[in-house]
């Protein structure tokens, strides 16, 4: 059964279509029983708005595109629901895309943004070491606001949420180096990626101001992913002994302490394990993670506050702004 449209409404209520028009649109000019008559004739026809139609007469959808790279991550489950919600309160919908991290999947979803015609976006950007990012100039170029999240393009002048990933990597180390563990795997992304040269600049800061010598072996780059977890510390295991395993993200420390229990290695007895995110399986996990809070509802409701202020005015400031993390220190980590 196809769709109602304001034609059918119009004939129900036996109106002109621009009359039921200005009736749906709250307009003045009609009188009370004809509003009337037109909203109940669109509630028996289950009448929807066409929002393309809404947008060729110059009017907002009231839809905002959102971008994350991989929703089995629940760090970015935890970030939809939030923003869905904050957005909602503000009379916003969401169309979501997953990149998987693919920028060729990014460029497909951002056209698909603009085929509906959405009033923003939020975007997480994919770990790709040469990103083309003309799709992002080509929503810049439509007038349609850009707000990155957690991550960003250097290239692209917009705004970004996200915490300071130095900072907390900094402290993560220097709170192992100082309990004792000197040789500490860093399981990180893409190195060409700007955030993982963050979270690396973090963890070299901290052997640095404690004048601990390191290895540049001991940064692994693989798959930011329960899988890259497992096969990173594979790697790692290979080449040497750590005291201790750092990784990006809690779902990455998950694949370690797989990859550990398989091979009979106690955690933290005979290796420490940290993650970050501080996700909420972080503290149940059977031996509960040390990691790095990130606010994630603190970020989200930014990311759309900013969002909001874009869409209201087109001239508010690109800045980047910077959330405080958090240690959280738990049973997956010891002194050595």
């Amino acid at each position: 059964m196809s769709e109602s449209t304001i034609k059918d409404v119009a004939r129900t209520a036996h109106v002109s279509i621009g009359t039921a028009s200005m009736a749906l649109n709250g307009k003045p000019g009609v009188n009370e029983d004809t509003r009337q008559r037109v909203l109940e004739a669109a509630r028996i026809l289950n009448y929807k708005p066409n929002r393309y139609a809404r947008f060729l007469t110059g009017k907002k959808t009231n839809v905002v595109g959102l971008i994350v790279t991989d929703i089995t991550n629940p760090f970015f489950g935890n970030m939809i629901d939030v923003i869905q919600e904050e957005l909602g309160h503000h009379g916003y919908d969401i169309v979501l895309g997953i990149s998987r991290g693919s920028i060729s999947e990014e460029k497909r979803i951002i056209q698909k943004f603009i085929d509906l015609h959405v009033d923003g976006v939020i975007a997480v950007p994919s770990h790709n070491p040469t990103p083309d990012t003309f799709h992002y100039q080509k929503l810049q170029n439509l007038n349609i606001p850009i707000c990155f999240i957690t991550s960003y393009y250097p290239n692209i002048e917009a705004p970004c949420v996200m915490t300071d990933l130095s900072d907390g990597a900094y402290q993560l180390t220097k709170y192992l180096l100082e309990n004792g563990h000197h040789r500490i795997a860093y399981l990180v992304g893409n190195r060409s990626v700007p955030v993982s040269n963050l979270r690396v600049e973090g963890y070299l800061s901290a052997y640095r101001s404690l004048g601990i010598s390191h290895q540049s072996s001991w940064i692994v780059a693989d798959e930011v992913t329960f899988q890259g977890g497992y096969s990173a510390t594979e790697h790692v295991l290979s080449q040497f002994r750590p005291d201790a395993i750092l990784t990006v993200n809690d779902f990455m420390a998950m694949g370690v302490l797989k990859c550990l229990k398989e091979r009979h290695i106690k955690v933290p007895q005979d290796i420490s394990v940290a993650g970050y995110d501080d996700l909420l399986y972080a503290s149940v996990l059977e031996t509960p993670l040390t990691t790095v809070h990130q606010p994630i509802k603190q970020i989200c409701q930014r990311t759309v506050s900013t969002m909001l202020n874009l869409l209201s005015d087109a001239n508010t400031p690109v800045e980047k702004v910077l959330l405080k993390p958090k240690l959280v220190i738990r049973e997956s980590s010891c002194p050595h």
